[in-house]
């Protein structure tokens, strides 16, 4: 081969050494938006674009200078640097200074700032996670790790859950569309929960979630709602407007994978507890019970001895109110023996006295005599038969 050549390392080396020795990119003050910011043992990572390029950035000891967020318009003063064995150039920066925040960060804060105003974040509107969800279906690709990580965190807890997944695309485009659409079919399959997760990415990566589209189908659910997108750091707006936010999509499967272990242990727990209440409960109502009979008893006894002492009262009112009933009849009954005895006729007779009696009847006055008129005189030991001879009057005056 007799072509002259050189080595993909010579090339490296080489550009790498122009850039090194070039005066007028020392030092260069560049403006733009950050990406991806990332920071590993103090140590920033991030990617700084404008509308028609990119470049990476990298700037060691970021505690000495200022640490942008996602979004965030800012100038970076810096050298840019060849990394020879890859091929890759990078912006070393040496201070980081605030410019004003990005277009794509300031849309979103108009954004969420809209949204708040008409209440799709507000706490009123959050629904309760269930206690044991039993159908938990999980908005996300199938092309991730994501599901993966969640099934399995599932299954350490629960093998009685049913994990219904519903793919969709998380990033590009068609993301918000589709992340949407995922939703409302795991809002209309009569699910307990609906996880919508992803893993991290960069900033721009997780813009699907931070789109108006999601926002709005995740508050017309009527299913409870977890955001795990993203890690610790990412915040989203579909996190403010779901119900419960998980810091990572295994945190959110951690949420809803209740132990059955724990809760087996739990119910038998509750169920011995329940079991010593009602065994005292009944040992108290039986003791309440005893009592009141005994207090009952007592009551009826007392009642019961109140109402013999009237009765043999009241008895013996009526007895010494009978004796002097009767005593005061005999009194009675003997003077009108002693009237009739006074008036009784053989008394009168044994006295002295004569009956006369004739044919027509008693002859009791002296007019009822005539001479020669027969009748017959009653003594107490037998009669006379007698005839009148002479009639005759008292003489008054004697």
């Amino acid at each position: 081969m007799d072509r002259t050549y050189i080595t993909v390392s010579e090339l490296n080396f080489y550009l790498s050494d122009l850039i090194q020795k070039e005066e007028l990119l020392h030092n260069l003050s560049v403006m733009g938006e950050v990406s991806g910011v990332s920071v590993k043992n103090h140590n920033l990572y991030c990617t700084l674009k404008d509308d028609g390029a990119q470049i990476p950035v990298c700037c060691f000891g970021i505690k000495r200078t200022y640490l942008p967020q996602n979004g965030e318009k800012v100038l970076i003063v810096g050298t840019p640097e060849l990394y020879a064995p890859y091929g890759k150039l990078s912006l070393i920066a040496y201070t980081i200074e605030p410019v004003g925040k990005g277009k794509l960060h300031q849309e979103l804060e108009a954004l969420k700032a809209k949204l708040a105003a008409e209440g799709l974040f507000a706490p009123e509107h959050k629904k309760e996670l269930p206690q044991y969800p039993l159908k938990v279906a999980v908005v996300t690709s199938l092309a991730g790790a994501v599901i993966n990580d969640i099934r399995s965190t599932v299954r350490r807890y629960n093998g009685l859950i049913d994990l219904l997944v519903v793919d969709v695309q998380v990033q590009g485009k068609t993301a918000p569309r589709e992340i949407a659409e995922g939703l409302r079919r795991a809002d209309g399959a009569g699910q307990d929960v609906v996880i919508l997760a992803r893993g991290g990415g960069s900033f721009e990566d997780l813009m699907p979630f931070n789109s108006e589209e999601v926002a709005r189908a995740i508050y017309a659910m009527k299913t409870p709602v977890i955001s795990a997108v993203g890690h610790e750091t990412d915040v989203s707006i579909s996190d403010f407007v779901a119900d419960v936010r998980a810091l990572t999509p295994t945190a959110a499967a951690e949420l809803v994978a209740f132990s059955t272990a724990d809760t087996a242990r739990l119910f038998t727990d509750r169920l011995e507890d329940a079991a010593r209440i009602l065994a005292f409960r009944l040992k108290e109502s039986r003791f309440r019970t005893t009592d009141a009979f005994r207090r009952l008893a007592h009551r009826m006894e007392v009642r019961f001895e109140r109402y013999r002492t009237r009765v043999i009262s009241s008895t013996e009112r009526a007895g010494s109110a009978m004796q002097q009933a009767i005593g005061g009849g005999e009194l009675r009954l003997q003077k009108v023996l002693a009237t009739l005895s006074a008036r009784n006729p053989a008394a009168l007779l044994q006295s002295g006295y004569f009956k006369a009696q004739s044919a027509d009847g008693m002859l009791t006055r002296a007019s009822d005599f005539a001479e020669g008129k027969t009748f017959r005189l009653y003594a107490a030991d037998g009669y006379v038969d007698a005839i009148t001879t002479h009639v005759g009057q008292n003489d008054t005056k004697q």
